[in-house]
């Protein structure tokens, strides 16, 4: 954990260094420029900024994504990568004002770096700026290899920068931390930038200006709601799934937290085996409803005597059940077949399938540790919950037969190293 920290800090003072560096040569750059020229544009696509920032979209994992894109790419266009870095600088420093320090600094930097390396590339390749072109006027159809590069460093350069970060502070793969968080918002990204490219080629009518660009408001706000709406509806459908876990959890008051124990250390274990960040998710979700399938046997949930074949056969039907509730939910593509094979065994005597080794997937044989660790630690209808220690040796003795091996050993390590702080650590 020292080590990771110390990695995050080098960074983020690499890349504050190399900010500030950044926005002083774009800053020389300005100061070749008309003062008029520089103040209006500033002032002007400023204004915008903070307009479109004003109504952010909450993501997921608590970041937020605002249609100032289009904005800052239509500024880069015209006034070209000085202008643009410090309409960024100045909207994160009014919109930032509450936040902690050093995510600013992150922020400024971050944005300045990405948006002078997508200026540079476009005029490398060819590009013209408006203001620096001839009679202010840039045929921009002629130049469609140079705003795809454009806009194509500005979202790679603006994400890496911060993917980067998440890596070094959470200790996970670049590329994949990467393909598991960001890869799905490219699309989102690159259908603003001909939004940019359209103020850009309006700002440039005669008798048009900057007032016509206002009008570029109205469809970037309705873009917004569309994609709120979609983020809502992935938020009812969390809620929907977090209140089917507390009704699962009402019927088993042994069961307490149970889902999210054994998600936590499901994430933890996968993580120690560096399984693919690009499934994680899906795992996450499958461990988080891998009891679901309860609801079908509720008359043995909390049975105290000896079960009988009856009772047993309707428990092997349970992850079926799973499997057929989570695939309704249709959230997470895979986690409905994961839940499915949360209780089959490498030696292929588990359920309901019956598969063994290689046939059942990674991440179901991940949850099924998990979910056999913390009902030993944990005290059950039937008997007192077992120590850790005493709980890693009985997954040992029945690793790679009943468990996975791998998993049973990344567990052992996490266990050991204190990389694990859930209940009974």
């Amino acid at each position: 954990m020292l080590k990771q920290s110390r990695r995050l800090v080098v960074y983020l003072t690499v890349l504050y260094a190399a900010g500030a560096v950044v926005l002083y040569l774009l800053t020389r750059g300005l100061l070749r420029q008309p003062v008029e020229q520089v103040l209006t544009g500033l002032g002007f696509f400023l204004t915008l900024s903070l307009i479109a920032s004003s109504s952010p979209v909450t993501l997921p994992r608590g970041s937020v994504i605002t249609m100032g894109f289009a904005i800052d790419f239509a500024g880069l266009l015209i006034y070209g990568p000085g202008v643009a870095a410090w309409v960024s600088t100045m909207s994160i420093l009014v919109t930032h004002w509450d936040k902690p320090l050093y995510r600013t600094l992150f922020n400024v930097a971050q944005l300045s770096i990405a948006m002078a390396l997508a200026g540079w590339a476009y005029q490398w390749s060819g590009g013209v700026f408006v203001q620096q072109a001839p009679q202010y006027r840039v045929l921009f159809y002629r130049h469609v290899p140079e705003l795809i590069l454009a806009a194509t460093v500005l979202i790679m350069a603006n994400m890496m920068l911060v993917v980067t970060a998440i890596a070094l502070a959470s200790n996970r793969p670049l590329l994949g931390t990467w393909a598991a968080e960001f890869r799905w918002m490219i699309p989102q990204f690159f259908s603003l930038a001909p939004f940019g490219v359209l103020m850009a080629m309006v700002y440039q009518l005669p008798g048009v200006g900057m007032l016509a660009l206002l009008l570029f408001l109205l469809p970037l706000f309705w873009a917004r709601y569309a994609f709120k709406g979609y983020m809502d509806m992935r938020e009812v459908h969390h809620q929907t799934v977090q209140a089917l876990i507390n009704a699962l959890e009402a019927y088993d008051p042994y069961t307490q937290d149970h889902s999210e124990q054994v998600t936590g250390l499901a994430e933890a274990i996968a993580r120690e085996m560096r399984f693919p960040e690009t499934r994680i998710d899906a795992l996450l979700f499958a461990a988080r409803l891998h009891d679901i399938g309860k609801f079908s046997m509720e008359p043995v949930l909390n049975k105290i005597e000896q079960l009988s074949e009856q009772d047993w056969e309707l428990i092997r039907q349970h992850p079926g059940e799973g499997e057929r509730i989570v695939a309704a939910i249709e959230i997470q593509p895979g986690a409905a077949r994961i839940v499915r094979a949360t209780h089959e065994r490498p030696d292929g005597k588990g359920y309901p399938d019956g598969l063994r080794g290689s046939q059942i997937d990674q991440a179901a044989s991940i949850v099924a540790v998990a979910d056999a660790f913390h009902a030993m630690i944990s005290t059950r209808a039937y008997r007192e919950a077992m120590p850790t220690a005493a709980a890693v040796q009985e997954l040992e003795r029945h690793a790679g037969t009943q468990f996975d091996a791998r998993a049973v050993e990344a567990l052992k390590r996490l266990v050991q190293g204190g990389g694990w702080q859930g209940e009974g650590a």
